[in-house]
């Protein structure tokens, strides 16, 4: 069964960004710790997009979850701040995800490279947000959940499709839940349906870790590959948010953390 990778024991928890933090963009991500230090340049040449590094042993494909330096405020995106956790540039990473992108664009294998040991995923949250006028049609709520149950199936499809295409002997996968969210800071843009958008995100994450249930249990036909799932509703607040959706700095440092804790764990570097 896939386990969460919040299950994952820790040292008490370190891992998580105190609530009462009045000056968070002061903080950079080393080391593991969180220590007060000047701002610095950041400009690490392997991370240009759409230029796969073709010795990477850890790939990150998907949308503003990881691409999200315009909302953190510090150059820094979630990709960003995983990469400074381990502050060694022998250490390759192929970052391929972009602001915006859906399960589709995520489809084309040749954004990652045959040699990554591990990829980590985060799809799904923008192809949501595209269907939410589907919630609007009718009163019904049979049929609005009808409608958005076949939505659902329909990008699982794309999602697992992704999967298959990324497949290599022994590889790690990482995919990332879609998370609630902070609607209340803009109510009119889900007006009415902000209950009904996180059912939807619910039924989705629910099938996420169905999938990944699923393409463990073949150990034959797996080819030592693992599938874990990183549940963002477990440890992101309202205050992660640099709007409703969008992880600030706050955010980007939690899923960060999160991802450095599975790759640790599972010794990839």
């Amino acid at each position: 069964m896939s386990k969460g990778i919040d299950d994952f024991d820790v040292i008490g928890n370190d891992w998580y960004i105190n609530e009462n933090d009045v000056n968070v963009s002061q903080t950079v991500f080393e080391n593991n710790t969180y220590q007060e230090t000047p701002k610095t340049t950041y400009n690490k040449s392997w991370l240009t997009k759409n230029k796969v590094n073709n010795e990477a042993v850890v790939s990150f494909i998907g949308d503003s979850v990881l691409d999200n330096k315009a909302y953190t405020k510090t150059g820094k995106s979630t990709v960003d701040y995983v990469i400074d956790s381990f502050d060694n540039k022998r250490i390759n990473f192929n970052d391929q995800s972009i602001d915006g992108y859906t399960i589709y664009d995520c489809v084309d294998t040749n954004k990652v490279n045959d040699k990554s040991d591990a990829v980590v995923i985060s799809a799904g949250g923008n192809d949501l947000l595209a269907s939410m006028p589907l919630l609007g049609v009718t009163d019904d709520t049979n049929i609005t959940m009808g409608l958005m149950n076949s939505e659902l199936d329909k990008f699982m499809y794309a999602y697992e499709t992704m999967l298959n295409n990324l497949r290599r002997t022994g590889r790690k996968f990482l995919l990332v839940t879609c998370y609630n969210g902070n609607l209340a800071y803009n109510p009119t843009r889900f007006n009415s349906v902000d209950n009904s958008s996180l059912a939807i995100v619910s039924m989705w994450n629910d099938r996420l870790y169905s999938l990944a249930n699923r393409l463990n249990s073949y150990p034959n036909t797996n080819l030592g590959q693992s599938f874990d799932v990183l549940d963002t509703r477990n440890f992101m607040s309202v205050k992660c948010y640099y709007n409703e959706i969008e992880p600030n700095e706050r955010g980007a440092k939690r899923i960060a953390k999160h991802i450095t804790r599975w790759i640790n764990h599972n010794g990839v570097l």
